[in-house]
């Protein structure tokens, strides 16, 4: 899995050779933003996009985030993810995040969702934001939250990685050992269970039921985020919330251990009154303003 990952990331470092000058302008001025909807071209199907860029002057490239969402959730997360790119976007951030196989407005099933496919349509989503968007391609930063940040962190640690930055939410270090905690202990009897069938039924502590793949109980083995990310040397931001109810900070611990050596600057982040639906699933201004407030001041200072 890991050479797999390792050549789709030279593939988009590969478009990543110009880039313009950051501007004090970018950085201090409040901006209207525009959202499109729009599909993107990956492993032969059409996967649903959302783009979300400041209205500058002509010529005025911005940074990007591309958004990572999480495990089911799609890349709005109940408006939650709208919110996000809407104030980066007011802050002078373009983004674009996307909906992962089975996830919100995908058209494909559940079991297509695997490590190989987040990573693939991720990818696919940069290099579309590269060629069409007005960004800097020297300022690109990775935002996932839940599984989604598990993904940018094995983008972040490999040969030629695009990314300046890094912000994770709610962050998976270690996928085999979390979501065995997430399906209550039951991780071996549904991984048996699709070794059996092909998949296994999974119904989630949030209640949904989950066609999920072997290919993603192998791969979700396999996966190993704080290894990868333990070569990343840009700026690593983990945000954590005080009432989290599904990642334990053991997971975050993992993460600041691993990127204490290489990692140009690790920050770590608690807000107040968030559990893991950070605010995406609650009437929670203040939450949703704390958690705006840490992402955008990140990315202004790291990108």
């Amino acid at each position: 899995m890991k050479k797999v990952t390792a050549i789709a990331i030279v593939l988009v470092a590969a478009w990543l050779t110009s880039a313009g000058s950051a501007s004090s302008e970018s950085r201090s001025k409040t901006y209207e933003v525009e959202s499109v909807e729009l599909q993107i071209s990956s492993r032969g199907i059409q996967i649903p996009a959302t783009v979300v860029t400041p209205v500058g002057k002509k010529h005025q490239r911005f940074p990007l985030v591309v958004i990572h969402h999480g495990h089911g959730g799609g890349r709005n997360e109940n408006g939650g993810l709208a919110r996000v790119a809407d104030a980066l976007g007011e802050a002078g951030i373009a983004s674009i995040r996307l909906d992962f196989a089975g996830a919100g407005d995908s058209t494909e099933p559940f079991t297509s969702l695997t490590y190989t496919t987040m990573l693939a349509d991720s990818n696919a989503a940069l290099v579309w934001a590269v060629r069409n968007l007005p960004v800097d391609k020297r300022r690109i930063g990775g935002f996932g939250y839940s599984e989604g940040s598990a993904v940018v962190a094995m983008q972040a640690g490999q040969p030629f990685t695009p990314y300046k930055a890094v912000a994770l939410l709610g962050p998976v270090a270690q996928p085999r050992e979390l979501f065995d905690t997430f399906f209550g202990g039951n991780f071996d009897a549904y991984y048996a269970e699709a070794q059996a069938n092909g998949y296994a039924v999974v119904t989630t502590p949030f209640g949904q039921v989950q066609n999920t793949s072997l290919e993603w109980f192998q791969e979700t083995i396999a996966a190993n985020p704080t290894g990868d990310i333990s070569y990343f040397e840009g700026r690593v931001q983990l945000i954590w919330g005080a009432e989290e109810q599904i990642i334990p900070f053991s997971q975050v611990e993992a993460l600041q251990a691993a990127t204490a050596q290489r990692a140009k600057r690790t920050t770590t982040v608690t807000i107040p009154n968030a559990d893991h639906g950070y605010g995406f699933y609650s009437d929670q201004p203040d939450v949703d303003a704390a958690l705006h407030s840490a992402l955008v001041q990140f990315f202004k200072r790291a990108l």
